[in-house]
């Protein structure tokens, strides 16, 4: 059988008012770090980014020493400048498993330059991959624009 209470009898638990001051230094909290958690998510993609270009540009490399090796035989063309006239062709001929995506696009969408092209120019005459970039306009954390990376 259960006692009868009190008047001093102490009830568990918490007041409204320890639950509302508990919630709001939580929301305190959680709106100061979000900044951080947006810009960190930011470095990681322009981290992936640069390294999509870097594996990109190389397997360019590889294709031009190769052509140079001349171990494309039968793609030798008179007047070829020895780059591959596509990304896709880095994938065909082994040197990347696939075409990395941009993870600010997320599409395999690069910009290419021809290895004829002016280095100022704005369009490619689509001759051969010379170069990439990426084709997202966004402003990077530098303040630079993904395209021009």
């Amino acid at each position: 059988m259960r006692k009868p209470r009190d008047k001093f009898t102490f009830q568990r638990g918490f007041t409204l008012i320890e639950i509302i001051i508990v919630l709001s230094i939580i929301a305190i909290l959680a709106s100061a770090a979000m900044p951080l958690v947006r810009i960190s998510v930011k470095k990681a993609y322009e981290l992936e980014l640069k390294r999509n270009l870097r594996s990109i540009r190389e397997a360019i490399d590889r294709y031009k020493l190769n052509y140079d090796k001349h171990l494309y035989k039968k793609d030798e063309e008179s007047g070829r400048s020895g780059y591959p006239k596509t990304l896709q062709e880095l994938v065909e001929k082994k040197l990347l498993r696939r075409v990395p995506s941009d993870p600010f696009t997320n599409q395999a969408d690069y910009a290419t330059r021809s290895y004829t092209d002016k280095p100022d120019a704005v369009r490619t005459d689509f001759a051969d991959v010379y170069d990439v970039k990426s084709a997202s306009e966004k402003t990077a954390l530098d303040n630079t624009i993904y395209n021009e990376w």
